[in-house]
């Protein structure tokens, strides 16, 4: 019959107080277990970072060559095929096509007078996703949601969920081609 009561569903005060100031306790302890960096540690750390990049341009600029411009460069894929996917003529500005290329799925679509593709496998656990509203990516085994661009729109997993992978797209002949590693 206590249960009944009115105001019987509230913590007792004694208890709430109790629990504040052993969660504080928790968290001060907690914080003084975490170690610390020493000042010996954190200048062997940057020592360590500043030789690993001079290390890398010395040998970016031994294979390069002497004189090589540095960066901007276009990287020629060459371990792959070029795909048909759709003629040209039917991937209107802000059309979305799905293809399928054996081991690789995905979408292709035009916006901004650029042709775009992206990957049509979900980041988590491999589900092949679905154009939803023409312009959505859904997984079906978890209800996440990717905007066509890869982005993440929305999910419900308890930790970060990563952006669909691009992929590779021309247009040649006509013909709207993803670029599919060997």
């Amino acid at each position: 019959m206590r249960a009944a009561r009115p105001g019987s569903g509230t913590p007792n005060e004694e208890f709430v107080v109790d629990l504040y100031q052993r969660l504080a306790r928790e968290r001060r302890e907690e914080a003084e277990r975490r170690p610390v960096a020493t000042r010996r540690q954190t200048v062997l750390g940057g020592a360590l970072a500043a030789t690993g990049v001079a290390v890398g341009v010395a040998i970016d600029r031994t294979l390069a060559g002497p004189g090589a411009p540095v960066g901007g460069g276009t990287l020629i894929p060459d371990a792959g095929v070029w795909h048909p996917v759709v003629a040209a003529a039917e991937l209107p500005e802000g059309a979305v096509r799905a293809f399928d290329a054996g081991s690789v799925n995905g979408f292709v679509y035009r916006s901004g007078g650029r042709l775009r593709a992206i990957s049509g496998t979900c980041t988590h656990q491999g589900c092949r996703l679905g154009l939803e509203a023409g312009t959505r990516l859904r997984c079906p085994c978890h209800r996440a949601l990717f905007a066509l661009d890869g982005r993440v729109l929305h999910h419900r997993l308890p930790g970060p969920l990563p952006a669909l992978p691009r992929m590779a797209v021309r247009q040649s002949d006509g013909v709207v081609q993803v670029y599919i590693s060997a």
